[in-house]
């Protein structure tokens, strides 16, 4: 099986990896999974940010579900748009098309689920290896005694910044996980630090309009 993409692991970090039961809201999962593809997209050479934008340099598609939907749309627009715009715009469909990419592949099933009086569903994972692997890749980022590569540390990052605040408790405290955040920010390639800040910034438009389902 191909290396999981850091859509494909953002996924299993926003869902218990036993249950498949969500643990991050539908919107903070989606700003993510947006973050999250598009520094797919930026490790495959099929785009770059320059301004803050985004641009396609090929026409040539990865070859993977998700990311070859993403970059159709990214290509079929005549502007350049930003980071922060392309989030917005994916964030609320990407948990559909991803699980959808997850399911095709066997990794997950979708069950039905209820969450108080809403009906919803989660997504029991096929093999837990494969399940647990996104959260000890982002933990070992963190731990490692050597600076982590760039996807793994991107994982980690998107992880904290879209809301997934236990994953390295107990071991560190908030302080110690913001340190880390920031240093490791400043050593990223400039524009995947570019992403990571754009999560950051939908993810606090988020929380001062309310708009966290």
């Amino acid at each position: 099986m191909r290396r999981l993409t850091l859509v494909d692991s953002f996924f299993f970090l926003g869902h218990d990896e036993f249950t498949g039961r969500a643990v991050l809201g539908r919107t903070s999962l989606g700003i993510g999974l947006a973050g999250a593809v598009l520094c797919d997209l930026l490790f495959a050479d099929r785009i770059t940010v320059q301004d803050r934008k985004v641009r396609p340099i090929t026409r040539r598609p990865p070859g993977i579900p998700t990311m070859d939907r993403i970059f159709s749309e990214i290509l079929t627009e005549s502007a350049a748009y930003g980071v922060r715009d392309w989030i917005d715009h994916l964030r609320a469909t990407l948990p559909s098309i991803t699980a959808d990419n997850l399911i095709a592949l066997g990794l997950v099933r979708r069950a039905p689920d209820r969450v108080l009086l809403r009906r919803t569903h989660r997504y029991p994972p096929a093999d837990l290896l494969v399940s647990t692997a996104a959260r000890s890749k982002a933990r070992s980022a963190v731990f490692g005694v050597e600076r982590p590569d760039p996807h793994s540390a991107c994982l980690a990052l998107l992880a904290w910044t879209a809301g997934v605040s236990d994953l390295c408790e107990p071991e560190l405290g908030r302080a110690q996980v913001r340190t880390w955040m920031a240093d490791t920010h400043e050593s990223l390639p400039r524009r995947i630090a570019d992403v990571i800040t754009a999560v950051e910034a939908v993810a606090a438009a988020v929380v001062y309009t309310g708009d966290r389902k």
